[in-house]
C-alpha cells in the first residue's frame, strides 16, 4: 500500500468512527485530482497552412517534454516540400502528420482530428508559437491547471524580432491581463486567443467543436460562457507567437481580425449587452484595456469643443489663484487653448495608459519600454480601434459584399 496510502486509509478510518462525512469526501477528491494529474492524456493539435518556420522546434520542444500520457496531431493544409521533408523526419515519433491536398479550413480540419483523438484535455498551439522553456514540464503544468478548469487561456508573449513586433507586444498584454481579470473576476470568458489554449474534451463536444467563422477562438470563448464552462487564466506558463515584422503585414492581419470581430460582434450582441449588464466592473474596464484609443475617441465624439474650453478656462482662473505660474496660460487666446488641451488630454491618458501598462508588464513578467509604448498608443492603437470601427460599419451595411475566405 505505501506509507502515503496507509495514512489515507487511516484518516479515512478515523473518520468513520467520528462520522466526519464531508472530511472523507474532501480526501477523497484530492485523490482524485492526484491521479487526473499523473493520468490525463493530452492531445495536442496544431494546423498548419502549407509550413512554419517554428513548427520543427515546437515539435521537438513537445517530443523533449518529459510528461508520457500526451498525443501530438500535426494538420498541414496543401503542404510544401519542407512541410513533407519535416514529417519524414519524425517518422517512428509520437507525432500523427496528417496531410490535406486542398485548403479545408482549420475549424474543420481541427474539429475532425478532435473526435478521432484519444485526450481528456485538448492543447491547440498555432504552428508559430515557442514554448516558454523554465525548466518544467510545460505539458504537466497544463494538466494541473485543467483540474479547476474548463478551458484554459495560457500566457502569450511575443517573439520580438521586429519594431513592429515589439510595438504589437503591447496589444497582447492588454489581452492577457483582461484574461486574468475574466478569470479571477468571474470564472468565465468572452474571448481567447486561440494561439495556444486548452480545453477539456467533453467541453470541447458539449459546444459542438469550432464553427466556420473567421475568429472560431472568440466565438467558442463566447459560447463557452453561456454555457457557464470554468475558465481559467495560466499566468504562470507561457508560448511566444510570431507576429508581423512589417507594417503592411499588421495591416493585413488586423483586417482580418477586425472582421471576424465584427460578425462575432453582430452575432452576440445580444449576449455582449446581458454582459455589460452583469459584469460592468469587468467589461468597461478590459474594453478601455484592449483598446486604449477609446477614451480620446469618445472624448472627441461626445463632448463639444465649447464645454470642454470653458471648463478649462475656468480650471485654470482657478489654478491661478493658488499658483501664479498658471496666469499665463490663462490670458492666452481661445486657439491656443484648443492646442493646449488637445495637448493636455493627449499627455495625461499617455501618462494614465503607461503607467497602467507598466505595472501590468511587471506582474506578468513582460517587457516594457516606454518609445515602444509610445508608438503603439498614439499609432498602433489608434488604427486598430479605427479598423474594429470601419469593419462594424462594413458588416452591418454592407455584409454580402465581404468575403471571408481566410480560413473558412
Amino acid at each position: 500500500m505505501g506509507w502515503i496510502g496507509f495514512n489515507v486509509y487511516v484518516e479515512v478510518m478515523k473518520d468513520l468512527l467520528y462520522l466526519k462525512i464531508s472530511k472523507i469526501k474532501n480526501i477523497f477528491r484530492m485523490l482524485l485530482m492526484v491521479n487526473m494529474i499523473s493520468s490525463g492524456k493530452i492531445s495536442i493539435l496544431i494546423p498548419v497552412y502549407r509550413e512554419s518556420d517554428l513548427l520543427e522546434p515546437l515539435i521537438e520542444d513537445l517530443l523533449k517534454d518529459p510528461y508520457e500520457e500526451k498525443e501530438i496531431f500535426v494538420i498541414i493544409d496543401e503542404p510544401t516540400q519542407k512541410s513533407l521533408d519535416l514529417s519524414k523526419r519524425f517518422s517512428g515519433e509520437n507525432v500523427h502528420f496528417i496531410f490535406n491536398g486542398v485548403r479545408k479550413g482549420k475549424a474543420n480540419v481541427l474539429n475532425e482530428i478532435a473526435k478521432k483523438s484519444k485526450g481528456d484535455i485538448l492543447l491547440f498551439l498555432d504552428s508559430d508559437v515557442l514554448i516558454e522553456k523554465n525548466g518544467e514540464s510545460f505539458l504537466k503544468a497544463v494538466a494541473s491547471e485543467m483540474n479547476d478548469a474548463d478551458i484554459l487561456e495560457i500566457k502569450k508573449g511575443i517573439i520580438r524580432n521586429s519594431f513592429v513586433a515589439k510595438v504589437a507586444s503591447y496589444d497582447y498584454l492588454g489581452f492577457n491581463f483582461t484574461s486574468l481579470y475574466f478569470s479571477r473576476s468571474i470564472g468565465r470568458c468572452l474571448g481567447i486567443n486561440g494561439a495556444a489554449f486548452a480545453v477539456k474534451k467533453s467541453t470541447f463536444e458539449e459546444l459542438g467543436g469550432f464553427r466556420r467563422v473567421i475568429c472560431e477562438d472568440l466565438d467558442i470563448a463566447t459560447r463557452s460562457f453561456t454555457n457557464g464552462a470554468r475558465f481559467k487564466f495560466a499566468e504562470n506558463i507561457s508560448v511566444h507567437t510570431k507576429a508581423p515584422s512589417s507594417w503592411r503585414e499588421w495591416f493585413i492581419q488586423r483586417k482580418r481580425w477586425g472582421i471576424g470581430a465584427a460578425f462575432w460582434f453582430k452575432e452576440n450582441l445580444r449576449i455582449l449587452k446581458y454582459a455589460v449588464r452583469k459584469y460592468p466592473k469587468v467589461i468597461i474596464p478590459s474594453l478601455l484595456l484592449i483598446f486604449p484609443a477609446l477614451p480620446i475617441m469618445l472624448a472627441n465624439l461626445f463632448i463639444p469643443d465649447d464645454l470642454s474650453l470653458k471648463m478649462l478656462y475656468v480650471s485654470l482662473i482657478l489654478l491661478s489663484t493658488k499658483m501664479n505660474i498658471f496666469m499665463p496660460p490663462t490670458a492666452l487666446t481661445s486657439t491656443t487653448l484648443l492646442m493646449l488641451r488637445n495637448f493636455l488630454i493627449f499627455l495625461g491618458s499617455l501618462a494614465t495608459y503607461s503607467t497602467t501598462f507598466y505595472l501590468i508588464a511587471r506582474k506578468l513578467h513582460f517587457h516594457f519600454n516606454f518609445l515602444e509604448f509610445t508608438v503603439f498608443y498614439f499609432i498602433a492603437a489608434p488604427l486598430w480601434l479605427l479598423i474594429i470601427v470601419v469593419s462594424l460599419i462594413k458588416v452591418y451595411v454592407k455584409p454580402h459584399n465581404i468575403k471571408v475566405d481566410w480560413k473558412v
